[in-house]
């Protein structure tokens, strides 16, 4: 049997989380051509890896909310350290990914125009 310390341990789990983040990233600008040139795929990268180290400070669960917040950073850098908007997703009586729900319904329906 494979026994790891702790150290051990701690840097596999760091490896698959890059990983991770890299294939997110990857998978997006697949999606987003425009965004390899300009802001390029390091500073995705960058992006995406803050939200997901938020996402794991603040309690996210579900991955499809974290790839969502991933995928909201990389066009907004970093908001989820915005005071207010932190404030609200770590708000207490709903979890982070209920709260990222309803801040993603409310950005939707404001850039429909409805006001």
């Amino acid at each position: 049997m494979l026994t790891l310390t702790e150290a051990q341990w701690q840097t596999l789990q760091q490896g698959e989380a890059r990983q991770f983040v890299a294939a997110v990233c990857d998978e997006f600008l697949t999606n987003r051509p425009e965004m390899r040139e300009q802001p390029g795929r390091e500073a995705v990268l960058v992006r995406m890896q803050d939200a997901y180290d938020y996402a794991a400070r603040a309690g996210f669960t579900s991955t499809p909310h974290i790839v969502r917040l991933m995928y909201l950073s990389a066009d907004a850098p970093r908001i989820h350290d915005d005071p207010l908007v932190d404030h609200y997703l770590r708000k207490p009586g709903a979890t982070p990914e209920q709260r990222l729900d309803d801040l993603d319904a409310v950005m939707k329906h404001k850039l429909k125009g409805d006001r």
